[in-house]
């Protein structure tokens, strides 16, 4: 609610000015029309419309200047000539007031005063420069001068003027105003003459941004000067125009928008900025930073230096190494440095015109983090996806020798203790036989059945360890195995020119273990067929049953297994299956793995 407060104060405030500039113009204007007295300004109801269609200018780009500049001065400065500007309309109809009418003439031309420290202060509402400060204050003493000297010594005629008598006037003259007008118009041309030989010649000798961000309105600044010369020579010689009298108010409304303008476009480079982002989303490639970046100030000349870590120096995008460790100083130029809270990360040298927009270097500033940040996050993520991925195989590679090791043990210990047991119970067997106890021979026989049924079960507890064909034989001959073992035809066509890895043999064997299993129990497939293929570096597998399909990976299914198992070995496995056309299963493998 507090903060709420000062923001309603500062609208309110900057309504009631533009209230009190527009009623001020318009009731000068309406007065004037009623009551024929125009003064010098020239008459009719189209000059009427000319005056306030100015002020209008000014007030509406003020109201524009308050949203889109960070300094509320050039709205201000923009409101306050709306306002002076109707000044002059005000003089013939306040003469009558002596107390009045000589601070009105004081400051009739006070607009031209802000709107001269308008111009100076484009784009970013401050004086920065040491010559724009000494142009303000000599208009500021030329404006004080004029203004005490209307105040203490200008006392016209009343039967020329039709004015009241100067109440403030300490030494009275009738010529005061006459001279003092001439100097001011002479100081003030001067000093707008100074103002646009020093735009036009940045103008041309400045790089492509100064001239598109900078300097907008030289031609409005021209056609300004030629108005002050021609308002001279009216005022001195009693010269009409003619139709070159709207000239003047013309130049003056174009400032304003001009103004405006020129902070619209830095605005639109700032928007242009954000693109960047999108250009360097994948990478950041500094070349291709570069050349980006200076398409979209439009300054060629734009370098980027680039932060080396490991040599702690600045580095050119192609790597070259700065001189200096550092970038050279070059005439109208600027870096802009771009740190983050991990050290620095590169040196942006540019036109010294775009310095003006601070808005314009943040964006460029931000837009640079956030694609060295995701930059460094895709890097990261990437370690981290390959670090899981080792990690995995690395699990997946000790289950295997584990697993080959236990069927090693089951075979060469368990398993023989086994079949030496059959053997003696054989030899038992007979030796009851021989001496005619046919008791103990059968019960002999019973146990060499039971053993025999352990054994049977042993084994295939060991297979379902560790597949003794594959150590036995190779991949082909496992598949084969399968084939045979299974309820279902099954086609086995396997091309690969020799031994694959044996994580790898392992992983299609199981897989196709499973696919065969699927196919014979869930899918009520009639034949099946497996491919098994080698190409470059990977090996594909294809399982194909003629079953009712319908199969999805599903949380705990056989499918999610098999497709964790081969994603164990940066595998990648691919499962399409439509009701009563199949399913087909289809396992590709890199052999790196």
């Amino acid at each position: 609610m507090d903060a709420g407060r000062p923001a309603f104060a500062r609208i309110a405030l900057r309504a009631l000015a533009v209230a009190v500039a527009v009623a001020s113009n318009v009731i000068a204007q309406v007065i004037s029309a009623m009551t024929g007295d125009y003064g010098p300004r020239p008459a009719g109801l189209g000059w009427a419309l000319i005056f306030i269609s100015v002020a209008m200018v000014y007030i509406v780009c003020a109201v524009v200047a308050w949203r889109i500049v960070r300094s509320p001065v050039p709205g201000w400065l923009m409101v306050g000539a709306a306002l002076f500007w109707s000044a002059g309309a005000w003089y013939p109809l306040v003469r009558q007031w002596g107390w009045v009418w000589p601070w009105v003439a004081g400051v009739t031309d006070l607009w031209a005063v802000l709107v001269g420290i308008l111009v100076l202060c484009y784009p970013t509402g401050r004086l920065t420069a040491r010559f724009d400060r000494v142009v303000v204050l000599a208009v500021a003493v030329a404006f004080a001068v004029r203004l005490g000297g209307i105040l203490l010594f200008s006392s016209p005629a009343p039967a020329e003027c039709g004015c009241a008598t100067n109440p403030y006037a300490v030494l009275p003259s009738d010529t005061a105003d006459f001279w003092l007008g001439i100097a001011w118009r002479a100081v003030g041309l001067a000093l707008m003459l100074t103002v646009a030989a020093r735009l036009i010649a940045r103008w041309f000798t400045s790089s492509l941004p100064a001239r598109r961000v900078a300097f907008v309105m030289p031609l409005a600044i021209l056609l300004w000067c030629y108005g002050t010369v021609q308002d001279s020579l009216s005022f001195a010689l009693d010269w009409d125009g003619g139709w070159l009298q709207f000239i003047p108010p013309v130049a003056i409304a174009l400032i304003p928008p001009a103004f405006v303008g020129g902070v619209m476009y830095a605005r639109g480079l700032r928007s242009r900025v954000a693109d960047l982002v999108i250009v360097a989303r994948d990478k950041v490639d500094r070349e291709l930073w570069e050349s980006s970046l200076a398409r979209t100030l439009h300054d060629p000349s734009l370098r980027v230096f680039w932060w080396d870590e490991p040599l702690q120096t600045y580095q050119t995008s192609d790597g070259s190494p700065v001189p200096d460790a550092g970038p050279t100083d070059r005439p109208g130029r600027s870096t802009l440095a771009i740190d983050s809270d991990q050290g620095p990360i590169a040196l942006i040298e540019h036109d010294v015109a775009l310095a003006q927009d601070d808005r314009l270097l943040d964006a460029v500033s931000s837009a640079l983090l956030l694609s060295v940040d995701n930059d460094r996050l895709r890097e990261r993520l990437q370690r981290t996806i390959q670090e899981l991925r080792e990690s995995r195989l690395r699990i997946v590679e000790e289950g295997y020798l584990a697993r080959r090791r236990l069927e090693r043990d089951l075979h060469d210990g368990s398993q023989q203790q086994l079949v030496s047991l059959a053997i003696s119970l054989r030899i038992a067997t007979a030796k009851a036989e021989a001496h005619g106890d046919e008791d103990l021979a059968g019960d002999l026989q019973r146990a060499s059945g039971q053993l025999a049924d352990a054994l049977r079960e042993l084994r295939e507890l060991a297979r379902g360890i560790h597949p003794t064909v594959l150590t036995d034989g190779d991949l082909r001959s496992a598949i084969e195995e399968l084939g045979m073992r299974s309820h279902l035809p099954v086609e086995v066509d396997v091309d690969i020119p020799g031994r694959l890895p044996e994580v790898v043999e392992e992983t299609i064997y199981y897989c196709v273990s499973e696919c065969l299993a699927n196919a014979a129990k869930h899918a009520r497939a009639r034949t099946c067929s497996v491919v098994v293929a080698a190409a470059d570096s990977t090996v594909s597998v294809v399982v194909k049953d003629d079953g009712q399909g319908g199969a999805r990976i599903e949380p705990g299914g056989g499918l999610e297994g098999l497709r964790d198992r081969v994603e164990a070995v940066s595998g990648r496995a691919d499962v399409r299956s439509v009701e009563g056309l199949g399913t087909i299963v289809e396992l590709t493998i890199p052999l790196g793995a």
